[in-house]
């Protein structure tokens, strides 16, 4: 696993702006529909517009079980169910005390990182990273607002098992680094799309809801950026610079929300935002940093003497990068 570059940077904050913009536009599409229909809505969306990429490309598809098998888990513990807990814990949790709670991803993914893979081990520089992570979004959204927990404990808890879901979904996505990266993206949300549609289609039935144009566009918006585009970055990220420097996306987003809100609705960001951004970014550039390790060749020498370490090599059929 090679460090992190400008351009794998550059990804991580056009993910963060991704998903910092997602949360008004959930708004917009649950005040129309329920929780539910835009979770399938936005999956069903992503997943068309995914295979439309995949064909106009001639992505080929993953090969082999292990890959099935990955994408199958990704689409169940990191799209299908976290979305909609995620949907249902913010019906009673305050948006900053969500924030908080998600910003567990990053530890969980670093901690089982360390136990479960061979190439991303747990470092001074990680551990630092997620300390100062998780004080900048404490700063940001105010400390006050841990007050709150406890109060809605099944809520919480929903959130909790999403942000567990989407650390675990980020280590098993390393399974697909030697996969077609359009092709791997829309059978995943073709697998997550068709697990909720029959809860859907049961429990909501949407063909009953009065249409509306704004909630119908929110759910294309989501489908498109935050979920489709999002998960081929995702497994782009993943496959470069490992799920240990992905998580850190989940600092950057609240931060992004702030500076969505001052760019689109005029508020202005209070001094405290400004000062969570900088703990947030510092946070994430100490996670590359390496304390006291190896120089880069004993490493290499190291992971080459290692049976067990992951092969990174690239198929011939996926020489040229899909963007």
């Amino acid at each position: 696993m090679k460090r992190p570059g400008i351009r794998e940077y550059v990804l991580l904050v056009l993910l963060a702006l991704m998903w910092g913009s997602s949360f008004t536009f959930i708004k917009i599409g649950v005040h129309a529909y329920s929780p539910l229909v835009v979770a399938c809505g936005r999956l069903s969306f992503a997943a068309l517009v995914l295979w439309c990429f995949a064909l106009i490309r001639k992505s080929e598809m993953p090969k082999g079980r292990r890959a099935w098998v990955s994408t199958f888990m990704i689409a169940l513990i990191g799209n299908a169910i976290p979305f909609f807990l995620i949907s249902f814990g913010e019906t009673k949790v305050d948006a900053g005390l969500a924030a908080i709670l998600m910003s567990t991803v990053p530890l969980t993914t670093v901690v089982l990182a360390h136990f479960f893979t061979h190439d991303e081990k747990l470092s001074s520089g990680k551990v630092v990273g997620v300390i100062l992570g998780t004080i900048g979004v404490i700063v940001l959204v105010g400390p006050e607002t841990l007050s709150g927990l406890g109060g809605e404990f099944l809520f919480q808890l929903a959130i909790l098992v999403a942000a567990i879901g989407y650390a675990i979904s980020s280590l098993v996505a390393r399974n697909l680094r030697d996969q077609p990266r359009i092709g791997s993206t829309a059978v995943i949300l073709t697998f997550a799309a068709l697990m909720l549609m029959p809860f859907t289609m049961l429990i909501d039935k949407p063909w009953t809801m009065d249409w509306d144009l704004e909630g119908a566009l929110s759910i294309m918006y989501l489908g498109m950026f935050p979920t489709g585009i999002a998960m081929f970055l995702i497994l782009q990220i993943i496959a470069v610079a490992g799920a240990s420097f992905l998580v850190f996306n989940n600092y950057l987003v609240p931060a992004v929300g702030v500076v969505i809100s001052f760019i689109i609705l005029g508020e202005v960001p209070q001094p405290n935002a400004l000062i969570a951004l900088a703990i947030i970014l510092g946070g994430i550039a100490a996670s590359q940093m390496r304390f006291g390790r190896k120089s880069a060749h004993l490493e290499v020498a190291t992971a080459k003497a290692d049976p067990m370490a992951p092969v990174m090599e690239t198929p011939a059929d996926n020489k040229i990068p899909e963007k």
